[in-house]
């Protein structure tokens, strides 16, 4: 199995997909940077498949894997998710009149559009936070209290689309895709973008 760093060859040896992407991240790690992208035999490698032991525990004619310094790739990530979120908006809307059309095939279409959005937004935020060892708790922030609201409005936001799903309650579902998740779409941009600027900001320690 040939395995390559950012098109650099590496010598270390593989009998598995798993053990091919352990050993680039020990190499990536040695250089202060995280793995961002990873393509087997040509075919790129999505999230779902870290998880699938097929998979992993298979061999592939060759490995290639992109890294970043993580906190470029965090920073990234997270305005991508708050550009996202803009998008979102237009969905969410979209997916309220659907519903109150009658057109719920529709609607659930854009739902789940509007649902994975939300999910890579909350993602880029724990993950970020995680990869750098932030405390979201401590980040100087214009309103520092807005953070823990904002998380636990989302997860009362989506907690609410899915009682209105299975209750069917249509109405109620448009009103929290019209106006709670709206409000909630522009607060979460606004803290994304103020989290991404303060990681910008702040330098990387220096290797002891």
């Amino acid at each position: 199995m040939h395995i390559y760093l950012d098109d650099t060859p590496l010598t270390e040896t593989a009998n598995t997909l798993a053990d091919a992407i352990a050993a680039a991240r020990d190499r990536a790690a040695s250089n202060e940077r995280v793995i961002v992208d990873i393509a087997v035999d040509g075919t790129p490698l999505g999230p779902e498949h870290l998880d699938d032991d097929q998979v992993m525990g298979g061999e592939f004619e060759e490995v290639r894997l992109t890294t970043a310094e993580p906190r470029a790739f965090v920073q990234v990530t997270m305005q991508d998710a708050a550009e996202a979120l803009e998008h979102a908006r237009h969905e969410q809307k979209q997916a309220a009149e659907h519903f109150e059309e009658g057109r719920s095939q529709d609607g659930f279409e854009s739902l789940g559009r509007v649902i994975g959005v939300w999910q890579a937004a909350r993602q880029s935020l724990d993950q970020g936070a995680q990869l750098l060892g932030l405390d979201l708790t401590a980040m100087p922030l214009a309103k520092p209290e807005t953070l823990p609201e904002a998380i636990e409005q989302l997860t009362a936001g989506l907690t609410e689309v899915r009682r209105c799903v299975q209750g069917q309650d249509w109405a109620g579902l448009s009103d929290v895709l019209l106006y709670d998740l709206d409000a909630l779409a522009e607060r979460w941009q606004s803290l994304l973008g103020e989290v991404a600027a303060h990681v910008a900001s702040t330098e990387t320690p220096p290797k002891p």
